[in-house]
Parts: structure tokens; C-alpha cells; sequence
């Protein structure tokens, strides 16, 4: 089956530059938490936005790094099922789970124990296209959009793009 894809005016500014930007598609108003948010709060926050992650800040809301499910779950798993490909042959975890809950609380694990510290970053005149090459190739699921000071003015996810990528309508202004 060939789909054949309607073209589209370019969209953008005056000067000659065009093309979707992260600006028309990001989200503004963004779920943060702070350095000393807990695991089981920041897993909470995701759950109940329906999130991939959340960026941490400072009281300025200069970026200091991001916490997605990713984070949170590597807490959990034992490092060594990493070498595995396949975990077909162990057809019963629940020892090593229970080993795992027993060892770790989670409420005494910080966003800043766990955040990944200096994220890939855009800005809101970063085009779409560039971003959805990060997504992809860096295997990541949202990225925060800074202004010169570093500080937070959005988020772009993988949904974000898509539908900039597909024509979708941008988000009005938030």
C-alpha cells in the first residue's frame, strides 16, 4: 500500500526561514519538581499528568535535570538482568523482587539522586525536525526547552513531534 502525504505551505518567518519550530508545538506549562522531591512523589506526578518525565529545577526554574519512568524503574531492577536479552528462562521473579523491595525505600530516593544531570536541551526556535532526530537517535522521550538563562519554558515529547510531523494543528498558546 502507498500513502501519498498532501503537501503542506511552509510555515515560519519572513526571512526566509521556514518550517515547523518547537515554540508552536511545546508545552508551556510544564510539571516540574525540585531537588528533593522523592521517587514515590515524582511517580505519583507522572501517573496523575499521564507524563514520560519531569523536569527538576531549581527556585529559579533553571534546569538541573530531567527524571523519566526510565529513572525511576532502574532503581528497581537489579543491574545484572541488564546482560540478558531474554529473561524467558527465569520464569519466576518474585524472589528477587521481594529481595529488592525489602533493600530499597523508595521515599529516601531523591530527584537528585536520580535525575540524569545535563539533558539534551532545545530551544524554542529549534525546528521540529532536529528534535525529532534527537528523539529518535538518542532514544529519548522528551526534551526540555530552555532560554539562554537555562531556564525552563517547556517540554517537547515524542507526541509533540509526531503531530507536527503529521500537519497536526499546534497548541494554542498555554
Amino acid at each position: 500500500m502507498r500513502v501519498t502525504l498532501p503537501r503542506r505551505r511552509p510555515r515560519g518567518g519572513t526571512s526566509g526561514s521556514t518550517g515547523l519550530k518547537v515554540r508552536e508545538y511545546m508545552t508551556s506549562d510544564v510539571v516540574t519538581v525540585g531537588r528533593t522531591a522523592n521517587v514515590a512523589q515524582i511517580a505519583s506526578l507522572l501517573r496523575e499528568h499521564r507524563i514520560t518525565g519531569v523536569p527538576v529545577v531549581d527556585d529559579e526554574r533553571r534546569l538541573l535535570g530531567i527524571v523519566t519512568h526510565e529513572e525511576l524503574i532502574n532503581i528497581f531492577v537489579p543491574h545484572y538482568l541488564s546482560m540478558f536479552d531474554d529473561l524467558a528462562f527465569l520464569d519466576d521473579l518474585s524472589g528477587i523482587e521481594a529481595q529488592t523491595m525489602a533493600e530499597i525505600e523508595p521515599s529516601l530516593f531523591l530527584a537528585e539522586d536520580v535525575m540524569v544531570e545535563g539533558p539534551v536541551t532545545v530551544r524554542p526556535e529549534t525546528s521540529i525536525l532536529k528534535v525529532a532526530a534527537l528523539l529518535t537517535n538518542k532514544k529519548l522521550v522528551l526534551i526540555p526547552v530552555v532560554d539562554d538563562g537555562n531556564r525552563l519554558v517547556g517540554v517537547i515529547n515524542r507526541s509533540d513531534v509526531s503531530c507536527a510531523l503529521a500537519g497536526a494543528t499546534p497548541k494554542e498558546p498555554e
